[in-house]
């Protein structure tokens, strides 16, 4: 009995110094699937963007719910297009055998329902397959949309940090309107619009808080922490300007068509479809697939153009006024620039500082959206 309480306690102790995901949520895979090395990365307590893929695989609820309806329907052998037709009919006979022909309403009820469940095996295109990669798909989504999130999160965290340089420029703008009010220089109407202003700005930094907050709130739940949890959140990657570059759009379409989760479904249904009418209607989605999916490849490649024209033109802005503060620094220090005057060549400086990270992680983004377009989530229209 001692022993067992001391097993215990070592559980219990070995819980509590859990702090990441799996404090909270049991991972998907089982052990043996990962190294120690990388369950310890995913289990610790800190976010960064390489993990993101496996952070979703191992503690997004969605995920490990599909994972357990794929096992739940090999048990059941729902593996074939074949064996999930005849489910349809197994139902269909269920239905009639509750026909007994004292309710004539419900009788008709149970037929008719029998005849649907029937049309439904007829028509059916779905097996295990499908299933597997549309479940694939919404994981891959997942980690597109939690990708997408961690960067909001730092593009919302430039913003804020903008928002409070421009509330200090004007906390002094409102102090310098008093004492020019207290010399005659200044009116009343000038004070309060100088504290309107300050006021405003502080309200956009409530807002502005309040959205980083949720903001981290969504990415928790999403990667298995709880959603009031604070994991520290590693920065993006640098953009890689080289990999850019050496983009090959007739390769990487090539390669969309081929990797894309949609059209692979649609192919996969034409082959299980058994009547000719739902093959040519599956045929023809599948042609609309193709040309969308080109399609959102080039739109995709264009926005990393225009993404990475904005990030030169934010660099080139960034460097001149670099510069200017260089030198305002210098006037500043000698006393050859009152503190006013500095503080709105400090308040210009950090906005083009704002502007220039922010259009590096939008053209982050634009990069990530193409390349998950690669790997299978270009567009492809209807299914």
């Amino acid at each position: 009995m001692r022993k067992w309480k001391q097993i215990c306690a070592c559980c219990l102790a070995a819980v509590l110094t859990v702090s990441g995901p799996a404090a909270t949520a049991w991972a998907g895979s089982p052990e043996f699937a990962r190294t120690p090395e990388e369950w310890a990365k995913l289990r610790d307590n800190v976010m960064e963007y390489d993990e993101l893929a496996g952070l979703i695989r191992e503690y997004n609820v969605t995920v490990q719910k599909n994972q357990l309806d794929i096992g739940d329907k090999k048990k059941d052998d729902l593996i074939t297009r074949d064996q999930f037709a005849q489910s349809y009919r197994d139902a269909a006979n269920d239905m009639r055998d509750a026909i007994d022909g004292e309710n004539a309403i419900a009788d008709a009820g149970s037929e008719m329902a029998a005849r649907n469940a029937e049309a439904s095996a007829d028509r059916n295109v779905e097996d295990l397959q499908v299933y597997q990669l549309t479940y694939d798909q919404q994981e891959a989504n997942l980690v597109a949309s939690a990708q997408s999130s961690m960067i909001a999160f730092f593009q919302q965290n430039h913003e804020l940090e903008s928002a409070k340089d421009s509330l200090e420029l004007l906390k002094a703008v409102y102090d310098s309107t008093v004492l020019r009010q207290s010399a005659g220089m200044a009116t009343q109407v000038d004070v309060l619009t100088a504290l309107e202003n300050v006021q405003n700005s502080q309200t956009a930094i409530d807002k502005l808080t309040a959205t980083v907050d949720q903001t981290r709130q969504n990415l928790c739940v999403m990667l298995g922490w709880k959603y009031n949890d604070m994991p520290e959140i590693r920065q993006i990657p640098s953009v890689n300007m080289e990999q850019i570059a050496s983009i090959n759009l007739e390769q990487d379409k090539a390669a969309a068509l081929e990797n894309n989760y949609t059209l692979k479904i649609n192919k996969r249904k034409q082959g299980n479809a058994t009547a000719n009418v739902t093959s040519e209607s599956l045929k023809r989605t599948i042609e609309s697939n193709v040309q969308s999916i080109n399609a959102d490849m080039v739109k995709s490649y264009q926005a990393v153009l225009q993404a990475r024209a904005a990030y030169e033109q934010a660099a080139a802005e960034f460097e001149l006024e670099s510069k200017n503060m260089e030198t305002a620094q210098r006037k500043f220090d000698i006393g050859m620039m009152s503190r006013l005057e500095y503080l709105k060549q400090k308040s210009t400086y950090n906005s083009k500082s704002t502007v220039i990270k922010t259009a590096e992680l939008a053209l982050f983004q634009a990069v990530q959206t193409y390349e998950n377009g690669v790997k299978g989530l270009a567009s492809a229209g209807g299914m």
